[in-house]
């Protein structure tokens, strides 16, 4: 079980960063953009809110984009969950939104429930705005009022389709996501910071966020593999995973203390 305040980075909040904002690739691609790879958490108060490379047109908003990107990512190059997308985000911009939709997936309990749902669309099936509605409500009986429900069923809706599962401007019809390799060694090392392990890592909500089938997830794990993202091991039917070169030495004794 992970912690309130997570070493990791991840967020046990009952209330997601869906609840006001998507995703807000358009925000984190920016900052990609503009800001170096090497930074703290302090260089992103700076960068948002007094330099404000975002370009918000007033203070108010500078500060509530801030305040929503730490909702969403936690904003901490100290935490694994996000420091290694921010690493994978400046090695490769066009794998960040699979990027994005994997760290914003761990840290919003609003988004996984979400995507119960939309896995369940067959390819070129429409969302129905009210049926994702409706599941939020049967996720979060009496919770959110009919304006946050709907409010928050567009704002999946966005990230599911900056993320590569949907696709359309009204209406948003189901398709199929594409691995990169980056984002499929993301989708992997966050769930092996859940506990997960070999063939569970393969067959988890984290490998079906980036890919559509075993085969062609495993084809970019091969190739990120080779580009030594991660040491992938297999024989027969076991499947290793090691994300050691990834890890910090205190990061590597908490997940072989917790698991």
């Amino acid at each position: 079980m992970l912690m309130q305040v997570d070493p990791l980075g991840f967020s046990k909040a009952g209330l997601g960063g869906h609840s006001a904002r998507s995703m807000m690739f358009l925000e984190m691609r920016a900052l990609v953009r503009a800001m170096p790879l090497s930074l703290n958490r302090d260089d992103f108060t700076r960068g948002i809110v007094e330099e404000n490379v975002l370009e918000k047109p007033t203070l108010s908003s500078r500060k509530k984009s801030l305040r929503h990107l730490v909702e969403l990512y936690g904003m901490d190059p100290a935490k694994a969950l996000f420091r290694i997308l921010w690493k994978l985000g400046h090695a490769d911009l066009d794998s960040l939104p699979q990027l994005c939709l994997v760290c914003a997936y761990a840290r919003d309990p609003q988004l996984r429930h979400s995507f119960e749902l939309v896995r369940t669309l067959r390819l070129g099936e429409i969302l129905d705005r009210a049926a994702m509605e409706r599941h939020l409500e049967t996720g979060f009986p009496g919770r959110f009022s009919s304006a946050m429900k709907k409010s928050m069923a567009q704002n999946v809706d966005t990230t599911w389709t900056f993320g590569g599962h949907l696709a359309g401007k009204v209406n948003k019809a189901r398709r199929l996501p594409e691995p990169r390799p980056i984002s499929a060694a993301y989708a992997m090392f966050v769930g092996y910071l859940t506990g997960l392990r070999g063939e569970r890592l393969l067959d988890s909500t984290f490998a079906a966020l980036v890919a559509s089938n075993r085969s062609q997830l495993q084809t970019a794990l091969a190739l990120a593999s080779a580009r030594g993202l991660l040491a992938l091991k297999q024989a027969a039917s076991i499947v290793e995973f090691d994300f050691s070169n990834l890890l910090t030495p205190a990061e590597q004794e908490y997940l072989y203390e917790s698991h």
